[in-house]
């Protein structure tokens, strides 16, 4: 009798936890972005409702292995023990640098880039940090061009996702059939920037009718060149601001032409953040939040954004706080947290 109600209550347990097990992967309905604090570098974990992960960008090399540990609490958080694919949106060290070091704590599956590359006078240690990274990802990256895509698990019972690169090596993608911008009339070019930032990888993240854009460090003229003389981007629902929130990105023509409804800037302390982008963003009419990783030190408080949207307003932070935008398709809204404040606003869809 004993063995029999032993039984029959291990398996009343084990159903119990199959069923919550169970809950748990038919709640998981929201997509899901953590913007991590690097101090000025760049990583963003995305992760899926299938569960799937997607980090860009990797943070910095070094601090005792600071950053790869970041991403690792992140993916904690998130519930996921692996990145499924890792962009290098390209090769500085605060975007790439830190791709080795994660690599001996988590593992990656697949890796991308804009291609490879020799040699890269922006950085003297370049041959060491690339030797590095190509060791992480054993020899086998994608390079990726405009208008490829970054294959991604469908969803059995919710909407399309994709992700798509928009530039790559100095190209963008094109063949938007719309009429020409309008903005365009007020574009103006900037000196040619010689830098990798240029070559950068920019993504754009469709899942239904949210779209997220993250251009990398990819700078004035190439960007503009997504949306002149014709507008190939179309309205973003979220947008992470390009080179850390500086004013060689950011250009007020693409700006009020993808019309995002919220930005958030991955600025450090000291690092991005500028006042030119800090105003171009805020003005920008379709704007309802910019959200910053940083209050920018040296600038007035009135020419950063509320401190209400800001993750870590000390230079040097107890903890290194997050901002984490979340997507529920079937509420037609994405809302965004503040790690510091624990607030969560929600925006609509466009």
């Amino acid at each position: 009798m004993r063995t029999r109600i032993l039984l029959a209550a291990l398996l009343l347990l084990f159903g119990s936890t199959t069923t919550l097990f169970s809950g748990q992967a038919k709640a998981k309905r929201t997509l899901d972005i953590y913007f991590i604090d690097t101090e000025g570098g760049a990583a963003t974990l995305i992760v899926t409702p299938a569960m799937e992960s997607i980090l860009i960008d990797a943070g910095f090399v070094g601090f005792e292995g600071r950053d790869a540990k970041r991403i690792e609490k992140a993916m904690q958080q998130a519930g996921v023990t692996a990145i499924d694919h890792i962009v290098a949106s390209h090769y500085h060290a605060d975007h790439y640098g830190g791709i080795p070091e994660l690599a001996r704590l988590v593992p990656i599956k697949h890796f991308y880039d804009h291609g490879k590359m020799t040699s890269l006078a922006d950085d003297k240690q370049f041959a060491e940090r690339y030797a590095a990274y190509q060791e992480a990802a054993h020899g086998r990256t994608t390079a990726l061009k405009p208008g490829d895509t970054i294959p991604l698990k469908p969803l059995t019972d919710g909407p399309a996702i994709r992700m798509v690169c928009v530039s790559s090596n100095r190209e963008v993608i094109g063949g938007g059939k719309a009429a020409a911008n309008a903005e365009c009339s007020a574009a103006i070019t900037k000196p040619e920037d010689p830098s990798d930032n240029a070559r950068s990888v920019g993504l754009l993240l469709q899942f239904g009718a949210f779209e997220f854009l993250n251009l990398g460090d990819l700078t004035w003229n190439i960007a503009q060149r997504l949306v002149c003389p014709i507008n190939n981007l179309g309205r973003i629902d979220l947008y992470q601001s390009a080179h850390h929130g500086n004013n060689t990105s950011n250009d007020p023509v693409l700006l009020h032409s993808i019309r995002p409804t919220a930005a958030v800037m991955n600025n450090g302390p000291k690092k991005g953040g500028s006042v030119d982008a800090i105003k171009w963003i805020r003005e920008t009419s379709s704007v309802k939040a910019l959200y910053q990783l940083h209050r920018n030190v040296d600038a007035k408080p009135e020419q950063n954004a509320p401190a209400e949207f800001i993750a870590n307003l000390e230079e040097q932070p107890d903890e290194a706080y997050m901002i984490v935008a979340s997507v529920d398709p079937a509420k037609k809204a994405f809302t965004i947290t503040n790690g510091r404040t624990k607030v969560t606003k929600s925006y609509s869809l466009q």
